[in-house]
């Protein structure tokens, strides 16, 4: 029983990343990705709080991982250039960078979930209908057309 909530939550979690993150790619600005998000969602003022307090904690976890991708990065070109693989290494920064993952999921989704408790049916209904339009966006993708 417990899994299939989690299941259900990490679903839901899933969808508000994937539509915040598929409105970013309309919206390069973080600020109108989420005016759009509450424009098309009705959120109230309360709701509003709550996408801001998401979109706070996901900038955060995203200066993180920047910060370790640049680490990565440079171990990575330092291996390339070596005679050997150091396997162990590289493997290494990979857990690290899983860790860091672990370790801020949680945050964004305790976010999420606070921003979901207090959404509607009808709000629900068209957050749904939202990321069926983006995934079939996303299925007749152009690689050329975000240049």
């Amino acid at each position: 029983m417990k899994r299939k909530v989690f299941s259900i939550i990490a679903g839901v979690v899933a969808a508000v990343g994937i539509l915040f993150w598929g409105v970013g790619h309309a919206y390069r600005s973080p600020e109108r990705r989420m005016a759009w998000i509450a424009k098309h969602l009705n959120l109230d003022e309360q709701q509003k709080l709550k996408l801001e307090a998401i979109h706070e904690t996901m900038r955060q976890a995203r200066e993180q991982f920047h910060q370790e991708r640049t680490e990565l990065f440079e171990e990575i070109a330092a291996q390339i250039q070596s005679e050997r693989l150091d396997e162990t290494k590289l493997l290494k920064l990979l857990e690290q960078r899983q860790a860091l993952m672990s370790q801020v999921a949680p945050q964004v989704i305790a976010k999420v979930a606070e921003l979901h408790a207090s959404l509607t049916p009808e709000q629900k209904a068209k957050a749904v209908e939202h990321l069926a339009r983006f995934k079939d966006r996303m299925g007749h993708h152009d690689h050329h057309s975000h240049h």
